[in-house]
């Protein structure tokens, strides 16, 4: 009876020692944690602007191109003259080229008499004949010269003087009075995608050079013809003085979101466990954890909506820095937030 006393009491005795070496190991391990706060992990809270993007890649092209032809002819009709030559610059109105009218002419010539014949003896019906025939003669005649639709620059040209046109394209012209670029957007960022958006680019043909623009024009119709949705979209590049070659190809950073003058962190900063942000805030050498409500990201940085205030100081990296926080990882917690690419969780 009395070894089973003894038997008791040694295990009593064990767990009371257990209990106090692990409060002993907690506790030197809590202040080994507040010894090793290096000042280069804290970071004083600063306001500041921050940035969304969608980053893609696209061509420079002008707003609009143009195949010309003429608009009617009859038969084979040979080209009278050709006033420009590829890489003109030309304005709305201008004459390009015309075919010989000798045909056209005689046929206006006739169709004027018959008309004045008419004027004179015939009936009314023989009279508005005569004039819509009058009429159609003269807009042929017109229609062997070929005039610029708008202002740009002559690219290509299809025929030569002395040929014989009869249909087909006698030119191109594109309107470079504004360039663009047209781009596909992942099915993804769809919904964050809106006209008038504002756009970042830059071209590898023009370095250390930025250009303004804006998101001009969405695509009626997403494509999946390769498997993969994306939806064209149209971006409206800002008049400027750069040389820009058409075909060259540009970056573009698409802004979905931004804000200016908040508290800024970086996303190492932010702790999250159980669906709750929070982060590791310095108060007179010790740490406290403290929740906080998260906004706006580009991935990299992250927008305090509530919860800190501009002169805090906190600690960065506290995934890696601060003991206990680590081991929660493997525990089912999350010590950090992870993010995917473009900022989104």
């Amino acid at each position: 009876m009395i070894k089973k006393y003894w038997k008791i009491l040694l295990v009593f005795i064990i767990v009371i020692a257990a209990g106090i070496v692990y409060y002993n190991y907690n506790a030197k391990n809590e202040t080994t944690s507040q010894k090793e706060i290096n000042p280069r992990m804290i970071m004083t809270v600063e306001k500041g602007s921050l940035r969304k993007t969608i980053s893609v890649e696209g061509f420079i092209e002008p707003i609009n191109t143009e195949d010309l032809t003429f608009p009617a002819s009859s038969g084979s009709v040979k080209v009278k003259d050709i006033y420009i030559n590829e890489g003109d610059r030309v304005e709305e109105g201008q004459l390009l080229m015309e075919l010989d009218e000798t045909a056209a002419r005689l046929n206006y010539i006739q169709r004027q008499n018959a008309y004045n014949r008419a004027a004179i003896n015939g009936s009314k019906n023989e009279i508005e004949e005569a004039r819509l025939n009058l009429e159609l003669s003269k807009d042929n005649l017109e229609n062997l010269k070929l005039k610029a639709p708008f202002s740009g620059i002559v690219t290509d040209i299809y025929i030569e003087k002395g040929s014989y046109y009869t249909s087909g394209s006698a030119a191109t012209i594109k309107d470079i009075s504004r360039l663009q670029v047209e781009v596909n957007i992942d099915e993804s960022d769809i919904p964050t995608i809106a006209l008038g958006q504002e756009v970042i680019l830059t071209l590898p043909s023009l370095p250390g050079t930025e250009l303004g623009g804006e998101v001009n024009e969405l695509g009626n119709e997403a494509d999946n013809s390769n498997s993969v949705v994306i939806l064209p979209v149209k971006i409206l590049i800002d008049k400027t003085d750069q040389p820009i070659k058409l075909g060259v190809s540009a970056s573009l950073d698409i802004i979905i979101g931004q804000v200016q003058d908040r508290v800024v962190l970086p996303i190492t900063a932010i702790v999250s466990i159980n669906g709750r942000d929070s982060v590791i805030k310095v108060i007179d050498g010790k740490t406290e954890r403290v929740p906080v409500e998260t906004g706006l990201s580009d991935g990299l940085n992250i927008v305090i909506e509530s919860g800190l205030e501009k002169g805090d100081n906190i600690l960065l990296n506290t995934y890696q820095q601060v003991p206990g926080y680590g081991q929660q990882n493997s525990q089912g917690g999350i010590p950090g937030r992870v993010f995917m690419e473009g900022g989104r969780r």
